[in-house]
């Protein structure tokens, strides 16, 4: 079992724009813009599936009930990290999401927590993470009249490189004008405090539930992709290589993500845990003695558990995603 490719889920949600479509090829429109795609996902409703190999079409949960040591490891994890690329071309609605405590108790689901990697940022864009206020009451009368974004939202401005962490019950949404990609922990349960008056469902009454004021967003800024430093060392295949730069991106107690800047090759030995691979800047080729696979922009690949050691080969930034 080598590197997993995985067909994305597309979503074409009333906020989206079609920077996902134009990175990869794929034909689109303003009305069917292809705005969300879950590209690792064991979901229902969002589940990937293997796009091709021995497992083709296998949706990704199947995969893992029938192969859960080969893929998963030596965790008891029954699903997988999250990886979704969302392009904003309006505000996403405010939401909210439950621990794991209230996720299992109330929604027979897990605690979603997320973080997010800034592919591209318009000039003056901001995202929402966290709360100007602690007065609930004020938040629920602003959740009434659907304003509680625009008055006590915590407006961040943020660029390409910046990686956000949003902890379960943090008060958030990605603004307009901003494309991203999304690591996020095993839930899938949003609750929308308010929508801008899009009228859309709201869940306010399990979104106060859950809502922690006092939490804060953790960004790290890591800019553009740049040269590794160190010296340069020879590849096998001849060519030049810098030192890849590997950076720690963002961490969470169940969820990890480093960020590799490589500029010829990356080889890596890896725990008995998957990974996924995510390509946030230029293209690559990942290579394991199992077989190869292509990792152009914006996508990602499935490392299973039971590769022990691969190599990314290409100018690229890629994030790796990894159960702590």
């Amino acid at each position: 079992m080598g590197p997993i490719r995985l067909n994305p889920t597309y979503l074409h949600p009333i906020w989206g724009g079609t920077a996902i479509a134009e990175a990869r090829g794929i034909p689109c429109d303003t009305e069917r813009n292809h705005g969300e795609s879950f590209d690792v996902s064991a979901h229902e409703g969002v589940c990937t599936s293997v796009a091709e190999g021995p497992y083709v079409g296998t949706p990704l949960d199947q995969l893992i009930r029938q192969h859960h040591d080969e893929v998963i490891g030596d965790l008891a994890d029954d699903t997988v990290l999250q990886m979704v690329c969302m392009d904003a071309r309006q505000n996403l609605s405010i939401q909210v999401h439950p621990d794991e405590e209230y996720a299992r108790r109330v929604e027979g689901d897990r605690e979603k927590a997320e973080s997010w990697y800034i592919f591209h940022a318009e000039p003056g864009a901001t995202l929402i993470a966290g709360c100007l206020t602690d007065d609930v009451d004020a938040l629920r009368a602003a959740a009434a009249d659907d304003t509680v974004g625009d008055r006590f939202g915590q407006r961040i401005p943020v660029q390409e490189g910046d990686f956000v962490l949003i902890p379960a019950g943090t008060m958030h949404a990605l603004g307009a004008g901003i494309f991203a990609v999304e690591l996020g922990s095993f839930g899938n349960t949003t609750y929308r405090l308010c929508d801008w008056g899009r009228g859309r469902p709201l869940q306010v009454e399990k979104g106060f539930d859950v809502l922690r004021t006092q939490n804060q967003p953790t960004i790290t800024h890591l800019g553009k992709m740049r040269q590794g430093d160190g010296p340069f060392v020879s590849c096998p295949a001849g060519m030049e290589s810098a030192r890849p730069l590997v950076r720690p991106g963002v961490r969470h107690r169940l969820f990890q993500a480093d960020v590799a800047d490589v500029h010829g090759e990356w080889h890596v030995t890896k725990p008995n845990r998957y990974q996924i691979l995510t390509c946030v800047s230029g293209s690559a080729q990942v290579e394991t003695a199992e077989g190869s696979a292509p990792l152009p922009y914006t996508c990602s690949l499935l490392i299973p558990a039971c590769v022990s050691e691969y190599t990314v080969r290409g100018t690229c930034r890629v994030i790796v995603g990894s159960r702590p």
